[in-house]
């Protein structure tokens, strides 16, 4: 997003740079297991936007675990949650909607209140260059912490220009869901 100034770049920058950071990143094992990584992501949304501006990033790591960790029970049961089946990167592709040379609108997509399609993305016409894999969709699993069937995954490429002006002179890929794109 825009206004918050450049990104800090470390040279040699540290994994952690205080040791309960390191703490907190073991922690997510706990609640991992029994959930998506983009249920993790949404959890981290959810965080109310003064806080979120505020915290550093394991901060918000820590505040998702906790709220991960109460919604599968970790905090009041000694019953472990059941673990989650985890897609396979292996799953193999099929005959799609779109193929390489394509061009395709990316949707403005939100599911149950979230979306992995970047916002500067949506709306905007590129060009399909490869089907790229099969992945379960992440706003479904998001909203349920459990991955559903795969759809297919396509690497997109855009032109810099329509996205971030004519100056921009390059291109940008992104990989986007199926569900995502649709016919311009």
């Amino acid at each position: 997003m825009h206004g918050f100034g450049p990104v800090p770049i470390e040279i040699d920058e540290p994994l952690f740079h205080e040791r309960w950071e390191g703490r907190v990143w073991r922690m997510l094992a706990a609640v991992m297991g029994s959930t998506t990584i983009d249920r993790f992501r949404y959890t981290i949304e959810q965080m109310p936007p003064a806080e979120y501006l505020a915290s550093s990033y394991y901060e918000r790591w820590l505040w998702a675990i906790e709220r991960l960790a109460g919604e599968q029970g970790i905090l009041d049961s000694a019953d472990r949650p059941a673990p989650t089946a985890w897609p396979s990167p292996a799953t193999p592709t099929w005959a799609g909607r779109f193929h390489g040379g394509d061009r395709v609108r990316v949707r403005n997509p939100v599911t149950n209140g979230h979306t992995r399609v970047p916002r500067y993305l949506r709306r905007h016409v590129g060009r399909v260059e490869l089907v790229a894999f099969a992945w379960p969709n992440p706003g479904e699993s998001a909203a349920t912490g459990t991955y559903g069937e795969p759809e297919l995954v396509y690497t997109v490429v855009f032109a810099a220009a329509d996205l971030f002006g004519p100056a921009a002179d390059h291109t940008i890929t992104a990989d986007v869901g199926e569900c995502d794109l649709e016919e311009p």
